[in-house]
């Protein structure tokens, strides 16, 4: 075990820490492996940079998890090898083989980077305060679920209310800050009571996206089942895809040749809506839909040739 890593490349560095390396942090990588098939939740939110920096192996290997109701040790329940850091900002967790049955990857980790090279259960990136997540496979619902700062990578598909808030807590006490990025598919209600930060998916998305939104950026690059921004008070929503349905307490309220997501040009045009209305109409959230890809909102175009003849004939 080393607690203070040389400068020199190991062998089974993955690509992740290259990219550190060439910015020139040197990042020291432990390796979990479960030692047998997990057929019950293991939940690790002690697991994280914060907590293994600075100590020793056995240190490590003590440190409490639980598999379903029962209190366990790390080294009870995972292979673990690599290298420890003596600062959280440069330490590097794997978790490899069977990770689906893992929960709350990430919990909270503040600095440095996890990589799960399948796929990770519920709650990963649960109250995340910054450093790196990556999620080679799916991830689980709840991903992201009140996130402060930090960086959030999903390779695969990802549940239900990414960087939401949970079941029971008080409106607007969702995500709050940093960004999360879904390469695959995402289930219903994505950035549900967000406050802050952005969350682009690049496959599709079930119903109720921004729901209870207030502040923020959520952009979809595929379809939408329907009602996005329902309830929200503020924030902004994109989607390039197909809505199937946009709550009726949306304003219309022009068509935009082009939209900003996290200070990227996006190009149009999009259909520009306001609302939820019933819920703040003195400051509402930002609706913008692909025109190109929603033909059937088409006949909302009328109504900014109408406007624009109203302003013709009062100058």
């Amino acid at each position: 075990m080393i607690r203070r890593p040389p400068r020199s490349t190991p062998s089974n560095s993955s690509a992740a820490s290259d990219v550190y390396k060439r910015q020139g942090v040197y990042m020291a990588t432990l390796i979990l492996k479960p030692k047998h098939e997990f057929t019950v939740p293991v939940e690790v939110e002690k697991i994280i940079p914060d907590n293994i920096a600075g100590k020793s192996l056995d240190e490590v290997l003590e440190i409490r998890v639980y598999e379903g109701n029962r209190r366990r040790t790390l080294g009870e329940l995972f292979e673990v090898s690599g290298e420890i850091a003596e600062k959280p900002a440069e330490q590097e967790i794997i978790f490899q083989r069977n990770t689906c049955k893992i929960r709350r990857i990430g919990e909270e980790m503040s600095a440095g980077k996890i990589i799960v090279e399948g796929d990770a259960g519920p709650l990963a990136g649960f109250k995340m305060k910054g450093g790196t997540l990556i999620i080679k496979g799916n991830a689980g619902p709840w991903l992201g679920a009140k996130m402060k700062k930090g960086f959030i990578e999903v390779f695969g598909d990802a549940e239900g209310f990414v960087g939401s808030k949970l079941r029971g807590e008080e409106l607007y006490s969702g995500m709050s800050g940093g960004m999360i990025i879904i390469h695959g598919n995402a289930g219903r209600e994505v950035g549900a009571h967000m406050v802050g930060g952005a969350i682009l998916v690049e496959g599709n998305a079930g119903i109720l996206p921004g729901m209870h939104m207030a502040k923020g950026e959520i952009m979809i690059k595929g379809n939408c089942a329907g009602w996005p921004g329902t309830h929200m008070v503020g924030g902004k929503i994109i989607i390039l895809g197909k809505v199937e349905s946009i709550a009726p307490s949306f304003y219309f309220e022009a068509v935009k040749k082009k939209a900003k997501f996290v200070k990227e040009k996006i190009p149009g045009p999009f259909y520009l809506f306001l609302g939820d209305v019933l819920d703040n109409i003195a400051i509402p959230g930002k609706l913008l839909i692909s025109v190109e890809n929603n033909p059937h909102l088409k006949y909302y175009e009328q109504f900014v040739e109408e406007v624009k003849d109203e302003w013709v004939e009062a100058v």
